[in-house]
């Protein structure tokens, strides 16, 4: 059975133009905040989106190596059985709801989810992109997806084995990693009241995650966290894990922190 035609395409014509003005108020940096909770707002809209996006890349993308524990998001569900589409029904697909693919640009943890390293042997080596797998997305100045790609990079950037395998957080699911997102810890209804994480890109900055705090040298306990500020810096960019961490006791607690604006300069 051909996915996109059967299931991706029907679903379009009825629904395309009703999840489109549903997105648009967030395709522009500062255009829309939550001022009072309602089931289904935008960020619970695009969320919901991101969920079937996810299905749709699902299988451009490698198994898990072998030896790897099952994430939980695997076991509660059955991804493999989930359908194929090729990468043009796929830019087709979301084109109709507004999105453009993010195309070819160097290197930056905004655009790009890293997949898999290869080491480079001099570890001062700056981030070369080998492959692409998958097309990212753009929703006006928004980030609704990053490009999945391969690279090579000195262990001063990117070290093998921790940058493409530690958990991936504020993402449903990936075939060949650990992810971690709010639906996770929520039942089969709950789960779709989890918010959209949000980035955005403006002519001066990225800014990463703007619904949250400003990133903190402490939890929301009031107590000092474990990482670096270069650390948390870069677990909010590559929302993973890049370098092994000063303090290797902050290892199961590292999560992203919190907004982040970097200079474009």
């Amino acid at each position: 059975m051909d996915a996109f035609l059967a299931v991706v395409d029907p679903w379009l014509e009825e629904h395309a133009d009703a999840v489109l003005k549903a997105l648009a108020p967030l395709a522009a940096f500062g255009g829309w905040t939550r001022t009072e909770y309602e089931f289904g707002d935008p960020l619970e809209t695009a969320y919901a989106l991101s969920r079937v996006s996810d299905a749709l890349i699902y299988k451009f993308q490698p198994l898990l190596p072998p030896g790897s524990e099952m994430p939980w998001a695997h076991d509660i569900h059955e991804p493999e059985r989930w359908p194929h589409v090729t990468r043009d029904q796929y830019l087709a697909a979301f084109a109709r709801l507004g999105m453009a693919p993010i195309g070819d640009v160097a290197f930056d943890p905004f655009f790009h989810e890293v997949v898999h390293v290869a080491q480079h042997e001099d570890p001062g080596a700056p981030v070369e992109i080998t492959g692409t797998l998958w097309p990212g997305l753009m929703f006006g100045q928004m980030l609704f997806s990053r490009t999945g790609i391969t690279v090579r990079a000195g262990a001063r950037h990117l070290t093998a084995g921790i940058a493409d395998r530690s958990p991936l957080h504020n993402v449903f699911m990936r075939r060949y990693r650990e992810t971690s997102d709010g639906s996770l810890s929520w039942g089969s209804n709950s789960q779709w009241k989890t918010d959209f994480r949000r980035d955005y890109l403006t002519d001066a900055a990225f800014h990463f995650d703007i619904d949250e705090e400003p990133d903190s040298d402490r939890n929301f306990r009031g107590e000092p966290r474990k990482l670096t500020s270069a650390e948390r810096s870069d677990l909010v960019r590559y929302r993973c894990l890049t370098r092994p961490l000063q303090n290797p006791d902050a290892w199961q607690s590292a999560c992203p922190g919190g907004r982040l604006t970097v200079s474009r300069t």
